[in-house]
């Protein structure tokens, strides 16, 4: 069985077999090809699907059997020949020529099938079982916040719990492929993982796939007390038969290749390790940028970021004294949606609700988290709060700026308007780099000081810019954690405990904080550039420009951008050209 397992909200690459050799000329509008593209990726897992489409009946897709996407040695073939068939079909639509739009289209869905085509050359690289984003680490929120809308909802949820020792047999026999090649975890993150493991095998009636399957029961009113008594009756078999012995077996097998895995650096210590991290940046980050240009912007905004720093200290300015306030997330949320409207678009008049992470996931999930609707019932938002993460009222402004206002719940309000497509290509560069852009963006609205709000914003960046150049130094340079070490004690952090949680993160995510601070810098570029274009040009502009062109890697962003710069050199001319020939 060859599976194809990448990380990701829905961490599976999957394959439902279509019609692999329709050519172009058999459909007669770029929009008709898009179309079937979309229906191919969303239909290949259950979970994907159902996070995709409420009603994919709607899009001509018809539900089927519940799976998670595994694919046989045949159909992973099958898949490589539908994916070189579809660049080769895309090429040919931009030969043709398109509307702008659909050419931006048709240039982003070529990219990203590039990048698919060539993740079969790193496929053992990949990392299915990573601490933070790792299936068994997301799947129980997946599965918490799968949506009830009609009974065959609840019926296929049912289902997938039942496959799921199933799957997770053949997530063990990845790791067993990976650990024979010498690829496999360090013992320490294996444990931190087996942990996660083993905290979802206590069941009882608290368990929170118990809990969240009853909460979601009682908002469905199309059934009777009986049948939510009888589904409730259901799930507690589904969870003993399905779930429990799928991360029982999991861990038993993992705990077999303890000590396998020996390399106790980054990635460029494997044969085709700093390979792996270039591609990475490409098409997870998705920046064209070379290792040694990625360097030098970096070591540019550190410098940048210290001066600033400095100098609102020399000027007497208080750093450690932040403002307070006892609003509730909720309260703060809604603030920010008010508190953008100057210098943001506005955007579709959509509804949220904060939850917490679920108290046996809290050790293992991050800060916060916003899970993205179905992209035809956009109402349903939510954000995850982690309340284990100690924070401060400065922390949670700018941790709900990030996930809601003007983060990624607003930016996904744009993202609706775009082919549904477009929804198919993940680019971490483009996605999280407007998150952290939004978050250093929210010290404007603290109430403080433009200088002081520029410094703490300078603070917050240093240590994210930090974090990113440990991130491309362990897995481009082979740095040992002593090298880490060293170099943050020049930014005067010695703590051995803390330095090695954040060694231990970044060798189980490669190029995850790039995705975030990388992503942010590239964005902060364009819109240097974009506002250079005119005079009249405003940040709110530029904002609404990023925002309906939506996600794309930053060469075709750029490219764009090039555009509306010889536009804007031919408006400068063009009035000229009216008074003369007046």
């Amino acid at each position: 069985m060859r599976r194809h397992l990448y990380k990701g909200i829905i961490p599976v690459i999957f394959c439902l077999l279509l019609f692999f050799f329709v050519k172009v000329l058999n459909r007669t509008t770029f929009d008709d090809f898009s179309t079937d593209f979309f229906r191919h990726e969303v239909s290949q897992s259950t979970i994907s699907l159902h996070y995709t489409l409420a009603d994919p009946s709607a899009y001509g897709i018809e539900k089927t059997e519940a799976t998670f996407g595994l694919l046989s040695e045949e159909e992973a073939a099958a898949e490589q020949t539908w994916l070189r068939e579809t660049a080769a079909e895309l090429r040919e639509w931009l030969n043709r020529g398109l509307e702008e739009e659909d050419e931006t289209s048709a240039r982003v869905l070529l990219w990203w099938v590039e990048g698919q085509l060539e993740a079969d050359d790193f496929y053992y690289y990949q990392e299915p079982l990573s601490p933070t984003l790792g299936v068994q680490a997301q799947l129980p929120v997946l599965l918490a916040e799968f949506p009830f809308r009609c009974r065959e909802d609840i019926d296929i949820y049912l289902e997938l719990i039942g496959k799921l020792p199933e799957y997770f047999e053949e997530l063990a026999t990845f790791e067993q492929e990976k650990s024979a090649l010498g690829l496999f975890m360090r013992d320490e993150l294996l444990d931190q993982v087996l942990e996660q493991c083993r905290a979802l095998t206590e069941l009882d009636s608290s368990h929170y796939l118990v809990e969240s399957f009853q909460e979601r029961l009682e908002d469905c009113d199309f059934l009777t007390d009986d049948q939510r008594f009888t589904y409730e009756v259901k799930n507690q078999a589904a969870l003993l038969d399905g779930l429990l012995p799928a991360y029982e077996q999991l861990s038993a097998k993992l705990e077999t290749l303890r000590g396998t895995g020996t390399n106790a650096c980054g990635l460029c210590c494997y044969d085709d390790g700093l390979s792996y991290y270039q591609y990475l940046l490409r098409y997870s980050v998705g920046t064209d940028r070379d290792l040694e240009d990625i360097e030098a912007l970096l070591e540019e905004q550190i410098a940048d970021n210290y001066e600033t720093i400095l100098y609102a200290i020399s000027e007497g300015e208080n750093l450690l004294e932040e403002p307070t306030s006892d609003r509730s997330p909720a309260e703060i949320l809604s603030a920010l949606q008010r508190q953008i409207r100057t210098d943001f678009p506005e955007s579709a008049d959509i509804s949220w609700q904060i939850r917490e992470v679920p108290a046996f996931l809290q050790d293992f999930l991050s800060p916060a988290f916003y899970l993205t609707p179905a992209i035809d019932a956009a109402e349903e938002n939510t954000i995850y709060i982690n309340p284990s993460y100690e924070t401060t009222y400065v922390n949670m402004v700018t941790t709900l700026a990030h996930e809601g206002y003007p983060g990624h719940l607003y930016q996904h309000s744009f993202e609706s308007a775009l082919s549904p497509a477009r929804s198919v290509c993940e680019i971490g560069g483009y996605t999280e780099g407007w998150g952290l852009y939004s978050e250093l963006y929210a010290y404007d609205f603290l109430g403080l000081s433009g200088q002081k709000a520029d410094a703490l914003r300078a603070l917050s960046s240093l240590n994210y810019a930090v974090c990113a150049s440990l991130d491309l130094y362990i897995h481009s340079a082979g740095w040992t954690e002593e090298d880490c070490a060293d170099y943050l004690a020049a930014f005067g952090i010695t703590d051995a405990e803390q330095l090695h949680s954040l060694y231990l993160n970044i060798l189980a995510e490669p190029s995850n904080y790039m995705k975030y601070y990388l992503g942010y810098l590239e964005i902060c570029k364009l819109k240097e550039s974009y506002l250079k274009l005119s005079f009249d040009h405003s940040v709110c502009d530029f904002h609404e420009w990023l925002l309906e062109t939506g996600p794309a890697p930053f060469s075709i962003l750029e490219d764009l951008l090039n555009k509306e710069k010889d536009t804007s050199e031919i408006s400068k001319i063009f009035p000229q050209l009216q008074e003369c020939a007046g």
